[in-house]
């Protein structure tokens, strides 16, 4: 039997790099406000100095302290709200299951404009974030439109219509992932198609671009990487499972990106071989982000999850009421979350190493 101990001292090694959830955590999460509305919190919060916004089911945009968690404002938007705001040059920007882009003053709440989208088959969740193109403001509609809109006045610039609702936020270099299974590349100056990609399923997941290249993912579980001047592909990574509305996230050399076989891929960006995968308690809908150090993400588990980027090594976990399916930086390193429990967070690591 003695000559067997090396092949199974490789398979154990083999599964201790590729199954991190019973990794012990070395620090311990801090909460350091919560804030309760009266739906869920599938918004990831955007933060704006001494404000956090937060979208809720419960039809309103919050604009809390970032201090203290308390309300400062509330916007009836007059529907859900399960897409991540923007916050830019002083305003806020939302959308609602109404079809509607709201456009609020980020210190009272005041509506500036709103934009309301023709209505399709596809009205129900989850609408597209927006994104600030330099002075438009780019968002996807149910209706498969892009749309291009002046951030000022909520005039529209352009339109780009593609087969499929638009879920996702659009990169605002010039891409758009589309439910028609197509990724599509335009100029963001003109709505211009410039070319599209066909994944072969919806593509939910907000493409992200740099370094000359387009990363995103497809709801058949392959992760793509194609240039982003010709839409050729680079390399195609086959995850096994549906990705949904996980974006990728590209820092410290590695790629991120969740499943919704609970799997957080890291894939190296220049070939999308593995670096590490680590293994969640639910699917995973939130984008990872990096936060004080780690790679910080959500599941529909109610986890929040503090990773090492570069071994995939569980730091510390956090533990919601409901699913989390957003979470974003916060100040100071903290992370800002929404959970189905009805609850925005701001948590933050505390001991151990950072």
């Amino acid at each position: 039997m003695t000559h067997r101990l090396p092949s199974l001292i490789a398979i154990l090694f083999l599964a201790a790099c590729t199954l991190k959830a019973s990794s012990p955590a070395s620090c311990t999460v801090k909460e350091l406000w919560r804030f309760g509305t009266g739906g869920f919190v599938d918004s990831a919060p955007a933060l704006a100095g001494d404000l956090v916004y937060a979208g809720s089911w419960d039809h309103s945009l919050y604009a809390l302290d970032t201090e203290t968690g308390r309300m400062r404002w509330s916007f009836d938007a007059g529907d859900f709200i399960d897409s991540a705001p923007l916050a830019a040059r002083g305003m806020v920007y939302a959308c609602a299951w109404n079809r509607r882009l709201f456009c609020l003053d980020g210190l009272s709440g005041r509506l500036s404009w709103s934009f309301e989208m023709p209505p399709s088959a596809f009205d129900d969740h989850r609408q597209s974030s927006p994104v600030l193109a330099g002075n438009n403001v780019l968002v996807g509609g149910f209706d498969g439109i892009v749309y291009a809109l002046d951030s000022a006045s909520g005039r529209k610039a352009w339109e780009l219509p593609t087969g499929g609702p638009i879920r996702c936020r659009p990169d605002p270099a010039g891409f758009a992932g589309s439910g028609d299974g197509f990724l599509y590349a335009f100029d963001p100056a003109t709505g211009a198609m410039r070319w599209r990609f066909g994944a072969g399923d919806a593509v939910n997941s907000g493409p992200v671009a740099y370094g000359g290249r387009v990363y995103f993912g497809c709801r058949n579980g392959k992760i793509f990487c194609v240039d982003a001047g010709s839409g050729r592909v680079a390399w195609i990574r086959d995850t096994g499972s549906r990705i949904e509305y996980s974006a990728p996230l590209l820092v410290e050399g590695l790629l991120f990106i969740g499943d919704c076989d609970g799997m957080l891929h890291a894939l190296r960006p220049a070939d999308g071989s593995s670096a590490w995968t680590f293994r969640a308690a639910g699917p995973i809908y939130s984008s990872p982000v990096l936060a004080g150090g780690s790679v910080v993400f959500g599941d529909n588990g109610g986890g929040v999850y503090f990773l090492d980027p570069a071994t995939g090594r569980e730091r510390a976990r956090f533990a919601a009421g409901g699913a989390v399916q957003a979470v974003a930086p916060g100040p100071s390193g903290s992370v800002l979350c929404g959970s189905r429990d009805g609850h925005v967070y701001m948590l933050t690591r505390s001991g151990g190493d950072r």
